[in-house]
């Protein structure tokens, strides 16, 4: 890029040689990053037919995508679009051109012509154990063609389902909520620890399904964020609740009643399953 901003997209595919149903890595980094830039990475958008996206992996300036491919020769990657968030002002997107990939056969072979079909090799069954043998043969290759097939639809499916990826974090971030014992001792130092406590679960959460630095980022800027890509007002309205409440026990040392601990929990349950609910949608 050029003006005001200097950042930067770089794109590297390892390994750079790739077969038909073999994982490749898709690395898009962001560089030259200021302090107050945040990147947001969108999906990668192409045909299921010729590739599926398996997993994806987020560091804070970069991020892994994990494809398989299905077809043979050269295949085209639509353009990846990124979104830096300044100052949670100004939006700046860039994105990457469209990326070539060149995938082979398993198949080794000096030209690329189909072989011609070899003449059918006469059998004699002279015994009955023969015979057996060849049933059970023909039932193993059936058994094996179908478990392959079925393997590749599977995989095909995945990425009809939005956010599958995400559906495990949603349930490792309600355990963890579950699973934090009210204190033991109430007083304002306790309070502060377990509200501050369900805050960073909530944040971790956010990390994993929006890309973004939800960890360091305020209450009223994650606020303006999820203002900004379109989540409803009701719903950045409950963030804010349950955000005022952690920042009471932080900064003006309030203890809630007993009752309330537990009612909060229940809250960032609910919180953070509409939140995993609209992006699955999205």
């Amino acid at each position: 890029m050029s003006g005001l901003y200097s950042v930067d997209l770089r794109v590297e595919i390892i390994p750079d040689t790739a077969f038909v149903g073999s994982l490749i890595e898709l690395q898009v980094s962001v560089e030259n990053l200021q302090s107050t830039e945040v990147p947001v990475f969108n999906e990668i958008e192409g045909s299921k037919e010729e590739f599926t996206v398996v997993d994806k992996v987020l560091t804070p300036s970069s991020i892994s995508y994990f494809l398989q491919f299905w077809k043979v020769g050269l295949i085209i990657i639509p353009s990846i679009s990124v979104d830096i968030k300044k100052n949670n002002n100004d939006v700046i997107r860039i994105q990457t051109s469209k990326i070539s990939v060149n995938i082979l056969s398993n198949i080794s072979t000096s030209s690329n012509e189909i072989r011609s079909i070899k003449p059918m090799k006469e059998l004699k069954l002279n015994s009955t154990l023969k015979l057996g043998l060849l049933i059970v043969l023909i039932i193993a290759g059936l058994v094996a063609g179908g478990y392959l097939w079925n393997s590749k639809t599977n995989l095909n499916d995945l990425n009809d389902l939005k956010g599958s990826f995400k559906i495990s974090a949603l349930n490792e971030s309600i355990k963890k909520i579950e699973d934090l014992p009210l204190p033991s001792k109430i007083n304002s130092e306790t309070a502060e620890n377990y509200y501050l406590k369900l805050s960073e679960i909530c944040r971790l959460f956010f990390n994993e399904i929006f890309y973004i630095k939800a960890t360091e980022m305020t209450s009223r800027e994650l606020a303006e964020h999820f203002a900004f890509i379109g989540i409803e007002s009701e719903l950045v309205n409950s963030w804010n609740k349950v955000s005022q409440m952690a920042d009471k026990a932080k900064y003006a040392n309030y203890i809630p009643p007993i009752d309330q601990f537990n009612a909060d929990k229940e809250g960032y349950i609910k919180l953070i399953t509409s939140f995993n609910k609209v992006k699955t949608e999205s």
